[in-house]
Formats: structure tokens, sequence, C-alpha cells
């Protein structure tokens, strides 16, 4: 259905950090959010018929849809890849400032901003993006190194909410948490030792919620700058749960608190 090899040629993974350099976004969510979203720079928008339809009307901005077969998109993605008949070859979001985010912050004032201490697990990532979404958070902040770049995995994980929450992207964490501290945020971290339960913990807004890596949890210099440190109160038998899991639990119970 689709014979043009250019299209069909996989971006190189070791350079997607280059603003030069594309991914394929997939999914029905996620390329549909990215369509609607005027920062995202996208080209070649490849569907299925069936999807096509599914889009319904695309913005005037979109990408003039090439008509391809589920096993050409299968072909440009990694094995196993859920793309529900559609991709688009994007480029990464522009490049946003924390003072950006505060410029933006009269609306959301109460609903906290999320800080990844070296969360690597891109699916992670994107599972936390929809959380943020769905509880309307500002803003993720996470470090230029040892966090994941956007990528299809991510998007699709996030379901449309990679081009609807701001990542900002820093050198160093701990600045940035003293930054957030002088603008009056309330830096609560989530680690599974923490002495007292975030639903019974005295905890103040504007909120910075810091949530730690996969396995290892918040670093011992970012608990330092945390004004207080909660968990989740689970059964002890688990011992812990996944850090997109808490993400989600952790932002329900300070909406519901406020």
């Amino acid at each position: 259905m689709m014979n043009d090899r250019n299209l069909l040629k996989r971006p190189n993974k070791n350079k997607i950090n280059n603003p030069r350099e594309y991914y394929w976004l997939y999914g029905y969510h996620a390329v549909k959010s990215a369509l609607n979203n005027p920062l995202r720079k996208l080209e070649c928008l490849l569907a299925t018929p069936s999807a096509i339809k599914g889009l319904g009307t695309l913005p005037t901005t979109s990408p003039e849809p090439k008509l391809v077969s589920p096993s050409d998109l299968s072909s440009l993605l990694p094995v196993g890849a859920v793309h529900q008949g559609v991709v688009v070859k994007a480029f990464a979001l522009p490049v946003i400032s924390l003072e950006q985010v505060f410029s933006t912050l009269q609306t959301n004032q109460g609903c906290p901003i999320l800080v990844l201490d070296q969360v690597t697990d891109p699916r992670n990532v994107g599972a936390i993006l929809r959380s943020a979404a769905a509880f309307k958070s500002p803003a993720i902040i996470m470090q230029e190194r040892h966090a994941p770049t956007e990528s299809g995995a991510m998007a699709k994980a996030a379901s449309g909410a990679l081009d609807l929450v701001p990542m900002v992207r820093v050198t160093n964490l701990s600045r940035t948490l003293k930054k957030l501290a002088s603008e009056g945020y309330w830096i609560v971290g989530l680690d599974h030792d923490g002495p007292t339960p975030l639903s019974a913990s005295p905890i103040n807004e504007p909120v910075a919620l810091v949530l730690g890596a996969e396995g290892k949890g918040l670093r011992r210099l970012t608990r330092q700058h945390c004004d207080i440190l909660s968990k989740i109160d689970i059964e002890k038998t688990i011992g812990s749960l996944n850090v997109s899991t808490s993400a989600a639990i952790a932002l329900y119970e300070l909406s519901r608190r406020r």
C-alpha cells in the first residue's frame, strides 16, 4: 500500500536529542493531541483508512495524511508497539523554562508541580504525564540527564498528555528545588520510608511533589531539600508501588485535600 522507502526509514535512536531528528509518534490519542498542539512540529501523517475516519476533521496545520496498511506502520515501530492504525513524524517540543511555567500559574496555583528525580523509564514518565494532565498539574520537572527523551513509547503511555503538560528540563535538581522553595512552594518528597502518610501530613500550598527513581527512590541530596517526606500508606507485605502508580495516588490525595 505504501512503497516510499524514505517514509519507511527508521529514525536514528541515538540522535533523538538533536532537534533536527524525529521520532514516530503513534497511537490514536497521542497523535490526535499532537495534531492539535500548535507548538508541535509534525511531518508525514500515516494512517489506515479506518484510523483516518476515527481522527475526524484534522486541523488545517496537519500534514496531508497518507493511507497505509497496518503492516506498513508496524515496520516503522518497535516490535509490539500498538499503533492503532496511525503514526506521525514528530520533532521534539520546544524547550520550556521554569520561569515560563511560573508566568502561567494564575489559574493552576493550587495544582502540584511534579518533580522527577532520575525516573528513567519512558513508560513511567508517560503514565505520570497522563495523571498530571488528569489532575491539572502545570508542569513536570526532570533532569536533562538521567531522564528519558521524548519518544513514541512515552507519548503512547501518556495517551495525549505529552502535548498537554509542559516538561521542564533542568541541569541541577537541588538548585531547582531551592528555586521552587523561594517561590513559596512546599517541597513534598514521596518516600516509602517517610514518617507520615501523605493523607495525614501537614502540607501547605502550593506544592512541588517530588518522586524518586524506580527502585532507588529519592537520592540523599534530594531528600535534604524536601520540607517534608511523606509515604503512601499501603499493606507492608507489598513493599512499594510503581512510581507512576504512586504519582496518581498522591495527586488524587492532594486534589482531595484542596
